[in-house]
């Protein structure tokens, strides 16, 4: 009996390592949600421009790659539009592309 409880020890510990190695790489590899990827662009914006994160909104895209075009338009301003993918990185789209896009 001592000897299958010296087995299961190391098993269930190796196991619940494992297991929580898992569930910190599933949270790593979750993309951000649209609110942490439109303050993301926000902050990068207001640290560019000058301008309020409040200029920043955005919408989704129907384009390839594509998962939001986030839009920050100051009042009296020109809107500048940054197209970002599924994990909220910058995507360089073609300029004709992104003005149908934001036309739609």
């Amino acid at each position: 009996m001592g000897g299958r409880r010296g087995l299961i020890l190391p098993l269930a510990a190796l196991l619940a390592f494992v297991g929580a190695l898992g569930v910190l790489l599933g949270l790593r590899a979750a993309p951000p949600g649209e609110t942490e990827i439109i303050e993301a662009v926000a902050a990068g914006y207001v640290a560019e421009t000058g301008g309020a994160r409040t200029d920043c909104f955005a919408r989704p895209s129907a384009l390839p790659g594509v998962r939001m075009v986030v839009i920050c338009a100051p009042e009296g301003g020109r809107a500048r539009a940054y197209p970002v993918d599924r994990l909220g990185r910058a995507v360089e789209i073609d300029a004709d592309a992104l003005e149908a896009e934001l036309g739609t």
